[in-house]
């Protein structure tokens, strides 16, 4: 896939594994935010190299920074008690994360927060009770050493990393505050996307994240979407057979005219 213009490109289906090497351009983040905002009514504003999104109780916003790509997080979610009062808690995202798993923390989000705002800001409320993820053994290991546990990928190229408050572990790029962080890094070009949740944030958010980095299908997604070309030697693309159109579906399906269908009824 080209980086051209999504307008320019055929909308062919494709199958992308591993999935969390299934990298986004942050250009086509902030083109699903704007979209994001428009549809669901949160307010939007754009300032220079900056585009915000504001939820409509104006406790939670989601900000692009066009400036920050390439230096660390670009797209930064934010929950306050209202929206003069100090940060409660933080998500952040850096580089090329995959729009499914953008798309997966900013759906979830928007969905509990129409919910639920207090569970969501502060954590009280409906309590949706203990989370289960479901692992493949086959493609990720677990680990719990040295104050930190999680998963990584078989290949070593992505994992699933926790740090608890009182571990002795050092901090996640340096902010004790984190206490989740999703990240995929090959071997051949080093950091290429991250997902970090803040202590306060909601394990919901947390959860939706990484059952979606874990899961071990490919990526079904389009080729309008622009594909960095250095991820592409360390991916798998398959082609997805586009569907007949209807008229010839129709045609295959009827016995030809002046026949019987020779299909028998079945019996039960």
């Amino acid at each position: 896939m080209p980086d051209t213009p999504a307008q320019d490109r055929p909308r062919e289906k494709i199958l992308i594994s591993p999935r969390y090497l299934a990298a986004s351009l942050p250009a086509t983040h902030h083109e699903f935010l704007d979209v994001f905002a428009e549809e669901a009514g949160w307010d939007a504003h754009t300032d220079n190299s900056s585009f915000t999104a504001t939820s409509p109780c104006r406790r939670v916003t989601i900000r692009h920074e066009q400036e920050s790509v390439g230096r660390g997080p670009h797209l930064v979610i934010s929950a306050r008690s209202d929206e003069d009062a100090a940060e409660r808690w933080r998500t952040s995202v850096s580089g090329a994360a995959p729009i499914e798993f953008v798309s997966t923390l900013v759906g979830t989000l928007a969905a509990e927060l129409a919910a639920d705002p207090d569970h969501v800001v502060y954590g009280i409320g409906t309590e949706p009770g203990p989370f289960e993820l479901l692992v493949d053994v086959d493609a990720w290991n677990p680990f719990d050493a040295s104050g930190l546990s999680g998963f990584i990928s078989r290949d070593g190229q992505a994992a699933v990393i926790g740090r608890p408050p009182d571990s002795s572990a050092p901090a996640i790029h340096g902010d004790a505050s984190i206490a989740w962080h999703v990240a995929a890094s090959p071997d051949d070009l080093g950091h290429l996307w991250d997902i970090s949740f803040t202590q306060q944030a909601p394990d919901f958010l947390m959860h939706a994240v990484v059952t979606k980095t874990l899961d071990p299908r490919p990526i079904l997604r389009t080729t309008a979407f622009p594909f960095p070309k250095a991820v592409l030697p360390l991916v798998t693309i398959e082609h997805v057979p586009a569907p007949p159109p209807p008229s010839a579906r129709s045609s295959s399906a009827e016995p030809a005219r002046g026949h019987p269908s020779k299909r028998s009824p079945k019996s039960r």
